[in-house]
């Protein structure tokens, strides 16, 4: 073989090593960018809301109040920062699916938000203090037919704010 194959091989090789490397370097960074932007939202997988028992005292107020609203998912948590649990709800009434927040009021007495929409199919609900102020922000992720979106969100005036999020359009 002459010195001019084994220069030409030679390049060959290094340029495929080159591009092989850096197509694991951006691979990497996309990775860690990713795992950036979920952490704040507890990570992927992590830090679910759970449904709440069917003996919570404000998932049965909200099914005596609307016996027609198929609950999908109800998670409590304190959103308003004054040391009662409020509930977070999902449900499904005709062809819309919705979201309402219950503040309890104490002493049994429930504020119904005005409902918004919510997405379709495989709803979470996360609740992140983001910004370490009193209330607390809640993040809702789904899906419809394979478009997926999410949302933050807050309670602002007795209603529930959309904060920032992205996709949530095309999973409603």
């Amino acid at each position: 073989m002459n010195n001019k194959f084994l220069k030409n091989i030679l390049s060959i090789i290094i340029v495929v090593a080159v591009a092989f490397a850096a197509k694991q370097y951006l691979e990497a960074r996309e990775e860690r960018k990713y795992q950036d932007q979920t952490a704040w939202m507890g990570g992927e997988g992590k830090d679910f809301a759970v449904m709440v028992p069917e003996d919570n005292r404000a998932l049965q107020y909200f099914k005596e109040e609307f016996p027609a609203r198929e609950v999908i998912l109800a998670c409590a948590e304190d959103i308003t920062d004054d040391q009662l649990q409020d509930l977070l709800v999902i449900y499904r009434e005709n062809e819309h699916t919705r979201l309402a927040a219950l503040i309890d009021k104490g002493e049994g007495h429930w504020y119904i938000s005005p409902e918004i929409p919510a997405p379709i199919e495989n709803q979470t609900i996360r609740f992140k203090n983001i910004d370490k102020e009193a209330e607390m922000e809640f993040i809702i992720t789904g899906e419809k037919e394979g478009a997926v979106g999410y949302a933050v969100y807050r309670m602002i005036d007795g209603e529930i704010k959309d904060l920032f999020g992205e996709g949530m359009a095309d999973c409603c």
